[in-house]
C-alpha cells in the first residue's frame, strides 16, 4: 500500500490530502477508540516539562531510570515490567571520523514473557531530549502490546506507532522530532548527525488536526508548542476537516465520554449518587462496547462506595460479559462477593483477575487479605496487607480503613486508629463514619 500521496495547492497553498490518506489515518484512529475509547473533551497533549515529566527533570542530570517512571505513570504501565540496558558501539569511540546519516541513536524494544527491555545506544545520554523521544516511541509500542493489539503490520508500522503516539498525548513530542540534525566540532574532530523521519508534516498536522476534532478543540492550548511549519500545516488541517467533516466525531460518543470523565469526578468528591446517575445516561448514548464496560465496571465500584454489594456484583457480572478478562470488573466482583459472605466464589474472581494481569495487584492483594481475614486465617490476611502496601503505584481505596478493622478486631486498636486516621485524611466517607462510631462509644 503506499501511502503519504498528499498534495498542495501551490497557488494558494490551502491544505490537501488524498483520499487513501486521510482513510488510513481515520481507519487507524477509528481502531484506538474502538480499543480505547473516545478521548475525553478537555485532554491534553504532553509536553517536554516538569509537570508531566516530574522526576525526569528534578534533579541536574537526565537519567534513563527517571524517563521510564515517568513515562510508567503517565501511560499507566506496570513499571516493574521494564528493564533497560545501555549499550556502547562505535559512537562511543573517541575520535572516530564518522558522519552519521538516519537514524542517529538507536533503541530496540525486546519483549519476552510479557516483560520489556529496552536497549539504549549509551551516546543517546548526550541528548536527552532525544532520549525521551526514542523512549517514548518504546513506551508506545509497550502500550499497544500491553493491549494485545497486533499492530506490527511491516511498512506502516513506524508511522502506526506516531499516529498511536498522537492519541496517547504524545503528539507533540513526537512532532518536535520529525527532523534531528547537529554537528560537534572540539577542534580535533566534527561529528554530524541528520535524521529525518518517515511521518511526512502534512500528515502528522492532518493527525493532530483528527484528534483535536475528537476532543472538539480547533485551537488547543498545545498547538503552540508544535514546530511552526506544523503548526501552520495544522490550522490548515482543522479548517480542511471542518470543511469536510468526518463520520469519526460521534456526537453521542462524544458526550458519552464527557459524562463519564464528569462522573469520575464527582467520584473523586464521593458524590457517588450523583455519578451513578451520570452513567446510567452512558448507556443510553454510546454503542461503543468498551464504555459499555468501564460504566458497569464503575457502576458497580460506586455502589459498593455505597454499601449496595448485591447491586453492584450485577453491574461488575455485566462488564465482565462485555470483556472476560477485564481485569478491575474481575478484582472488583471478587471484592464483593467477599464482602457479602461468597467467600470462595469471591476468591475465584480474584484468581481470574490475576491472570488477566491488567488488573491493579495492590488492589488484588487488599481483596486477597480481606477474603483470608474472613475465614480467620489471620496471618495470611496480614501478608497480603503487607503485600497491598507494598505494591501500591497509586493510591488504595480503602486500604488503611480496611486495614484498622482488621488491627482493632484483633486487640492492636492503637495502631488500628492510627490507619483509620489515615483514611480520614483520605477523606473517605466510610472512614469517617467508622471514627465518629468510635468516638461515640
Amino acid at each position: 500500500m503506499k501511502l503519504f500521496g498528499f498534495f498542495k495547492n501551490k497557488e494558494n497553498d490551502t491544505f490537501g490530502i488524498t483520499e487513501p490518506d486521510r482513510l488510513w489515518v481515520e481507519d487507524n484512529f477509528r481502531w484506538l477508540i474502538k480499543v480505547f475509547g473516545y478521548p475525553y473533551r478537555e485532554s491534553e497533549q504532553i509536553l517536554l516539562s516538569e509537570n508531566y515529566f516530574a522526576k525526569t527533570f528534578k534533579g541536574d542530570r537526565v537519567l534513563i531510570e527517571n524517563i521510564i517512571k515517568d513515562l510508567c505513570s503517565l501511560l499507566q504501565i506496570q513499571e516493574d515490567k521494564i528493564a533497560f540496558e545501555v549499550v556502547s558501539d562505535i559512537r562511543d569511540i573517541y575520535g572516530m571520523p564518522y558522519q552519521i546519516e538516519g537514524r542517529l541513536f538507536e533503541t530496540e524494544l525486546e519483549i519476552e514473557e510479557e516483560k520489556y527491555k529496552i536497549h539504549i545506544a549509551n551516546s543517546l545520554q548526550k541528548h536527552p531530549k532525544r532520549l525521551i523521544y526514542s523512549l517514548v516511541y518504546e513506551f508506545i509500542r509497550i502500550k499497544l502490546t500491553e493491549n494485545k493489539l497486533q499492530y506490527d503490520t511491516g511498512d506502516d508500522t513506524d508511522l502506526f506507532i506516531y499516529l498511536a503516539g498522537i492519541y496517547f498525548g504524545f503528539g507533540v513530542l513526537l512532532s518536535q522530532n520529525l527532523k534531528d540534525t547537529g554537528r560537534v566540532d572540539d577542534g580535533f574532530w566534527e561529528t554530524k548527525w541528520n535524521y529525518i523521519s518517515e511521518m511526512p508534516n502534512e500528515i502528522m498536522a492532518f493527525a493532530l488536526a483528527t484528534y483535536s476534532k475528537l476532543i472538539e478543540q480547533d485551537t488547543p492550548k498545545w498547538k503552540d508548542d508544535l514546530p511552526s511549519d506544523l503548526k501552520s500545516q495544522f490550522g490548515k488541517a482543522i479548517k480542511y476537516l471542518n470543511d469536510n467533516p468526518s463520520e469519526l466525531y460521534d456526537k453521542q460518543e462524544l458526550e458519552a465520554n464527557e459524562l463519564f470523565k464528569i462522573a469520575y469526578d464527582q467520584y473523586l468528591k464521593n458524590e457517588f449518587e450523583e455519578a451513578i446517575d451520570n452513567l446510567q445516561k452512558i448507556l443510553f448514548l454510546t454503542n461503543d462496547d468498551v464504555m459499555k464496560a468501564d460504566v458497569y465496571n464503575n457502576l458497580g465500584y460506586y455502589n459498593i462506595r455505597l454499601r449496595n454489594y448485591e447491586e453492584s456484583v450485577s453491574y461488575f457480572k455485566s462488564s465482565i460479559k462485555i470483556i472476560p478478562d477485564y481485569g478491575y470488573a474481575n478484582d472488583n466482583l471478587g471484592y464483593a462477593l467477599i464482602q457479602l459472605g461468597k467467600l470462595e466464589e469471591g476468591k475465584e474472581f480474584l484468581e481470574k483477575a490475576l491472570k488477566t494481569e491488567n488488573n491493579d495487584i495492590a488492589y488484588t492483594y487488599r481483596n486477597y487479605a480481606l477474603y483470608y481475614q474472613a475465614k480467620g486465617e489471620l496471618n495470611k490476611a496480614e501478608d497480603y496487607f503487607k503485600k497491598s502496601f507494598e505494591s501500591i503505584t497509586e493510591s488504595v481505596d480503602l486500604l488503611e480503613y480496611h486495614y484498622s478493622d482488621f488491627l482493632i478486631k484483633n486487640g492492636e486498636t492503637e495502631k488500628g486508629l492510627e490507619f483509620l486516621n489515615k483514611a480520614v485524611d483520605k477523606g473517605e466517607p466510610e472512614a469517617i463514619e467508622k471514627l465518629n462510631e468510635i468516638k461515640k462509644n
